[in-house]
């Protein structure tokens, strides 16, 4: 049962992040001449992402108690390409926790159907490009909401991350982000029974980005034009 249901909730997670995908895609089509003369490109990235959660309540005369969760899932980001120092973007994620312990204890959910959903708004600037690799980082509000068993809790802090991007072809590139968050977590119906002392998150990001509009201009496999592929067949019939 558990697994079906995991099983279900990622098939309706890939449908919607498809849906957005081509409906971006769509939209970024549409508006090529107002995005011109704008001077000002939204670019899409999409991906999986993985979450390492933990909470503690500190303790007189005994070990703390230490909540940890691991959650996986899948995210969207969009970062707004205008300014040649930095770029605004947005990233959201929606989290299904696969595994929770109290100190190192698994806790066995009593119901499998429970959900996160995290949001991290923030200023990426660009640090280096060495031609096939690019490495930026920048600070971030974050914002985490988990819903499980005992409460539904709500996060409120500062982050950082860290990006690498690995730019394959002309329109796509393979991004890698590691997000590391402080967090306030006692904004949740916990805030009063069970307030944490320390709550802090680390993610991880594999994603994609596809653009036509921001093309590489170095890349790992360059693709023959059109153009460049029928002189070579004319160069071979002569």
């Amino acid at each position: 049962m558990k697994m079906t249901a995991v099983a279900f909730y990622f098939i309706i997670l890939s449908l919607l992040f498809t849906a957005e995908t081509y409906s971006q895609e769509f939209a970024e089509e549409e508006h090529t001449e107002t995005v011109s003369e704008n001077r000002t490109i939204f670019i899409f990235n999409e991906g999986v992402t993985a979450s390492w959660l933990t909470r503690i309540i500190k303790q007189t005369g005994r070990s703390n108690f230490v909540l940890e969760d691991f959650l996986l899932g899948l995210y969207f980001s969009t970062e707004v390409v205008r300014f040649d120092l930095f770029k605004p973007m947005i990233r959201i994620a929606a989290y299904y926790p696969l595994a929770s312990t109290f100190n190192k204890f698994p806790q066995k959910p009593n119901t499998p159907l429970h959900f996160g959903a995290d949001m991290a708004a923030g200023v990426r600037f660009d640090l280096f490009d060495f031609k096939y690799v690019r490495i930026n980082l920048g600070p971030a509000l974050h914002l985490f909401f988990l819903n499980s068993d005992r409460w539904n809790y709500l996060n409120l802090g500062a982050a950082a991350f860290l990006g690498v991007e690995v730019p394959v072809a002309k329109n796509w590139t393979v991004l890698f982000n590691g997000y590391a968050s402080l967090d306030n977590g006692n904004l949740g119906a916990n805030r009063i029974m069970e307030p944490f002392d320390i709550a802090y998150q680390y993610q991880i990001d594999i994603g994609v980005r596809y653009s036509k509009k921001f093309a590489n201009e170095t890349f790992i496999f360059p693709l023959k034009s059109k153009v460049d592929s029928n002189l070579d067949r004319e160069f071979i019939v002569r």
